[in-house]
């Protein structure tokens, strides 16, 4: 029986009802809905308030139990060229109707795939050179697992070795076997010796929000926190603004991260582009770790580069966030057209963002 987790006001994790309980609960209703002749329900993201988040992950749960034990009440809803239709909302920008396009088709396809297996996946991606935005149910919080040790590293260095006031072969003895081979003992070991602080600080340098957590010192606390794919979009963000600058020990992280073994993203793409990323996973429900595959980084794609993080219940299937990285990586240029022809002020970045960051140290 699996549980939801989210933190309470003082950042501590809390489990929420079993999903067995959800399901009996959900069952029982379309069963009614069902005799009187008429069901109807639409879900959308939540708004970026931190109470609408928490409501997000549990509306995102309920729609995973619903398709999963129904997989849909009648046939699929045909959207654009006839392809099937995610149960979340899809956005270029903001705006649905702009994923309706033919063009958007694959990723539509890909992420009806993912949720037919039974799985709940949270998607933001951000093209580095427009901000044009691709965003699937980005609000839905879920466990990070091991994807967050990426940005917490990228922290230590940036915050403390950059700064002088920790030596760089010492952070370069952790942080090797944490980035190449996800080390545990080696992350918490050097979270527990430098303390979460850092992270913090980095955190707020970059503007990421808080997701379901009270406060950015109240998500950057825990070893493993719950995240949503819009806040580990806007951290790998903040990243890139380091990587790509070539300032203090950035190559370093750089060839590091390139270097990856395990990437979803980087088994999709890596061989037409370079990524870098650090990946999550978990196959179980145990304690406070809930089952994860997770993705999240930076993407040299052909026309710029743009930071993508994928979220998911899905427990350690690499496959399935494969598919979804290719399909967003497919459909970026698409939306970036289609945004750029669509008459609304977006948020803009620099036309002079370079293409491709050296890996040399």
């Amino acid at each position: 029986m699996t549980h939801r987790q989210v933190p309470d006001a003082n950042g501590r994790g809390r489990h929420g009802l079993p999903y067995g309980f959800a399901e009996v609960a959900v069952a029982s209703l379309l069963v009614a809905a069902a005799y009187c002749g008429a069901w109807a329900c639409s879900i959308e993201p939540a708004p970026h308030a931190t109470a609408a988040r928490v409501d997000a992950g549990k509306a995102t749960v309920a729609r995973h139990v619903r398709h999963a034990h129904g997989r849909q009440v009648g046939a699929p809803r045909a959207q654009g060229q006839g392809a099937p239709a995610p149960k979340g909302k899809l956005a270029i920008d903001g705006d649905a109707s702009l994923s309706a396009a033919p063009s958007m088709a694959s990723l539509r396809q890909a992420i009806f795939d993912f949720e037919a297996r039974g799985y709940v996946v949270g998607i933001c991606a951000r093209d580095l050179r427009t901000g044009v935005t691709i965003t699937y149910d980005a609000d839905a919080d879920f466990y990070t697992a091991s994807a967050i040790k990426g940005p917490y590293v990228i922290s230590v260095f940036q915050e403390l070795v950059d700064a002088g006031s920790l030596d760089a072969a010492d952070a370069y003895h952790y942080a090797q076997p944490i980035i190449l081979n996800s080390d545990n003992d080696a992350y918490v070991a050097l979270s527990d010796r430098l303390g979460r602080s850092c992270f913090a600080a980095w955190l707020r340098r970059g503007r990421v929000e808080a997701g379901a957590y009270p406060s950015v010192n109240a998500y950057a606390a825990p070893h493993y926190p719950h995240s949503t794919a819009r806040q580990l979009a806007q951290e790998w963000a903040h990243a890139y603004a380091y990587l790509a600058s070539g300032r203090g020990h950035s190559a370093t992280l750089l060839a590091l991260l390139a270097n990856r073994t395990v990437s979803p993203i980087k088994d999709a793409l890596g061989e037409k582009c370079q990524t870098l990323s650090k990946a999550g996973w978990y196959p179980v429900d145990e304690g406070i770790a809930d089952p994860v595959t997770n993705d999240a980084g930076i993407v040299m794609g052909p026309r710029g580069p743009y930071v993508i993080a994928i979220v998911s219940n899905a427990p350690e299937d690499f496959g399935a966030v494969e598919g979804v990285a290719a399909a967003v990586d497919q459909a970026m240029p698409q939306a970036v057209d289609a945004a750029v022809c669509y008459p609304r002020k977006r948020t803009s970045g620099s036309s002079r963002t370079p293409n491709c960051l050296s890996t040399s140290s």
